[in-house]
């Protein structure tokens, strides 16, 4: 498994990481965020789903985006979603089956869209013009090059 994984096994659990930093400061409001409790709780978790034979847990920005929009506000959505899926996969499985992925896609999209923000570039842009120079190149290469690339472009070109 882990010679047909290949460079993945270092950068997933990173890029997953780095993600679930991101969903909390998506949706902190301007709130502090304490990466440290994120990664213990996450990895507490993992450890746990290890020895009930479950697959690893994180967060989700798509699903986080879509409850956000929804107005979801408590931990309840998660549960409220959980018990749908269950209920509608025994029964809908075969009409889900032709959906193309790109509908699947666009209501990701629909969900997630709102969450740019394009009016920060301003600032950013006023205050310190060597900040927006990681996010467009990073932005850029997601455009060409694959994920692992792009997150090493972008980190290096922070760290530069």
């Amino acid at each position: 498994m882990c010679s047909g994984m290949g460079q993945g096994i270092f950068v997933l659990p990173l890029i997953v990481l780095l993600g679930n930093i991101a969903i909390c400061k998506a949706f902190a409001n301007g709130k502090t965020v304490d990466a440290t409790q994120e990664l213990i709780a996450i990895g507490l978790c993992n450890i746990g789903n290890s020895m009930m034979q479950s697959f690893p847990g994180s967060g989700s920005l798509s699903r986080s985006a879509v409850n956000n929009s929804s107005g979801v506000r408590t931990p309840f959505g998660g549960l409220n979603t959980g018990a749908l899926v269950i209920i509608v996969l025994p029964f809908f499985t075969p009409c889900f089956y032709y959906s193309p992925k790109a509908v699947l896609a666009a209501v990701i999209i629909a969900a997630v869209v709102f969450m740019v923000e394009v009016r920060v570039v301003k600032p950013i842009w006023r205050s310190k013009k060597s900040d927006l120079i990681p996010a467009v190149a990073t932005f850029i290469a997601c455009l060409l090059l694959h994920l692992e690339i792009d997150i090493l472009i972008g980190i290096g070109l922070k760290l530069i």
